[in-house]
């Protein structure tokens, strides 16, 4: 009696453990899961950010580009104001 009273706990035993590992799996693939959720979403953020502060980047370039142009050309036309002038000095000299 006492050996079947034994054998029946080992297997009873046996079963509970079967039906926890199994919670236990299904728990793991659960948690498993939700990691790579959060991570798609943390990859996710992270990229916007990153295009967000490219397209910063992009506009303050063409920004930057668009204000040297402008200093350039304004530059260039007092340059050509200025060698105008000389040669009206050279001519007036000539005369």
């Amino acid at each position: 009696m006492k050996k079947w009273i034994g054998i029946s706990g080992l297997v009873v035993g046996l079963v509970a453990s079967v039906g926890c590992s199994g919670r236990e799996e299904d728990r793991a693939r659960r948690d498993a899961r939700e990691e790579q959720d959060r991570a798609r979403r943390q990859l996710q953020e992270t990229r916007d950010k990153v295009r967000d502060e490219l397209k910063r980047a992009d506009q303050q370039t063409r920004e930057d580009l668009d204000k040297a142009r402008d200093q350039l050309n304004h530059a260039l036309d007092q340059s050509k104001r200025d060698a105008e002038k000389a040669r009206e000095k050279l001519r007036e000299r000539e005369d």
